[in-house]
Formats: C-alpha cells, structure tokens, sequence
C-alpha cells in the first residue's frame, strides 16, 4: 500500500512538472518566427465545432436550475417578478463562466491531452524536431491561442442560450411575462458582470490548455499510461477552473477594479 502510495505520488509530481515546464516553453516560442496563422485558424474552427454543443446544452439546464430556484424561492418571499433579474444576475455573474469552463476542460482539455500524448507515443513529436519544426510551436501555441479565443466566444454564447432558457422558464413555471423579465434585467444588468466573465473565461482558458498540453507532451508510456494521463489533466483543469474563479473574485472584491 505505501509502494501504490509513493507510486502515485510521483505520477502526480510529474505530472505537475509537465505542466509548469511548459509554461517557459511556450513563452519562449510563443514570440519566435514563423509564427503558426495556419495551424491557429484550424484550432479555432476545431474547437468550436467540438465544444459549442455541449457548453451550449450546458448553459441551458443551468438557467433552467437557476430560473427554478429564484422562481421558488421569490415565491415564498413575494418577489417572483424579480426572479428573472437574480436568475440573469447569477448566469453572468458566475455560474455560465464556471461551469463552462468545467465543461471546457473536460472536452477540450483531456482531448488535448490525448492527442499530444499519442503523438509522443508514436514518435511524431520527435518525428518533428528531425524536419526542423517546433512541437511546441506548431502544435501547442495554436491549441493554447485558440481555446483563449474559443472560451470567451463560447461563453458569450452559453449566456445568451441560459438567458433564453431562463426566460421561457420563468414565463412557464411562474407566469413572469418578458416585459417585466427585462424590465428588471436592464435595471441590475452593468457592464462590469459582462466584462469580468469574459477576461475570466480567457484565463480560464490559458491554464486549461497549457495543462493539457504540458501534460500531453511530456507524456510517457502506453495506453494505459495515458488513460491515468487524461484522468490527471481533467482533475488538475477542475482544481485550476474551481480556484481561478474563487481567486479573481476575491480579488475583485478587494480591489474593486470592476467599479472602475
């Protein structure tokens, strides 16, 4: 029991190290020439195409939850026309940021994670470096650009479905008409809460494919090995998701930057 201990505590040091080593590796070869447009643009498609579905289908029951707890509980305190107001105030806010990038790191990042560690695997990493090229280059910075750019893009979406779900909701199952839901919306709705979860989103993002990258690339082993690989990347994305989120709100807290 101590060996599968001490065994699974190495793994995990690896697999922090493999993480934090390509942060200095893709600094380093972020701002050298040629810089991979071609590869970038294939990543963003790709990872819309794979993500939009379910962070969508996402955002929708987590309005729909949403819309039904503020309902409930507006009722039992005579406030149910502004249930719509807290529902859309609770979606910007955290929890269609949150969640999706949970979401993120569960389809993208463990997909990174497979990919780069297949590649190395099969010896196609080193098959590059033998033609000149840049693993790091060519395979990491688009996968770590684009999905900054594919979060924010996603999460504006996610917001605009949850916001639709909760107001259908809202309508159905408490019989709070549109009007008054935007009413109320437009009177708490401030620029700040849109903002914040983008740049919240992006960074999200950032950690969540260097993670998976890094875990990726400094992958080594079989198949088995890379399963406990991709399990590693989701545990480690949700732990980084979970804490960005708490981190730059307590910050925002502090420092009132969003009021600015």
């Amino acid at each position: 029991m101590a060996q599968a201990r001490n065994e699974a505590t190495g793994e995990w040091l690896h697999a922090g190290k493999s993480a934090i080593s390509m942060y200095g590796n893709f600094f380093y070869w972020l701002f050298r020439e040629p810089f991979p447009v071609r590869q970038l643009g294939n990543q963003i498609v790709l990872v819309m195409l794979d993500a939009v579905a379910v962070n969508t289908v996402t955002a929708v029951v987590i309005g729909l939850i949403m819309a039904w707890t503020a309902g409930w509980n507006g009722m039992k305190f005579s406030v149910v026309n502004w249930s719509g107001a807290a529902t859309v105030y609770l979606l910007l806010s955290e929890a269609v940021t949150m969640f999706g990038g949970l979401v993120f790191a569960a389809k993208i990042g463990t997909a990174f994670t497979v990919e780069i560690g297949s590649m190395q695997m099969s010896g196609q990493l080193d098959a590059l470096r033998l033609m000149a090229v840049e693993p790091v280059q060519h395979i990491v910075i688009p996968r770590v650009l684009s999905s900054i750019v594919c979060l924010v893009f996603l999460n504006m979406i996610s917001q605009g479905a949850a916001i639709i779900a909760a107001m259908v909701a809202v309508r159905w199952w408490f019989d709070v008409s549109f009007t008054i839901f935007l009413q109320h919306v437009f009177q708490i709705l401030r620029y700040p809460i849109l903002t914040n979860s983008y740049i919240r989103s992006a960074i999200m993002a950032f950690f969540i494919a260097i993670n998976a990258c890094g875990l990726g690339f400094n992958f080594k082993g079989g198949a088995v090995e890379l399963g406990r690989t991709t399990t590693k990347s989701i545990v480690l994305n949700f732990i980084f998701v979970i804490c960005i989120d708490c981190l730059y709100g307590v910050m925002d807290q502090l420092t009132g930057w969003s009021s600015i």
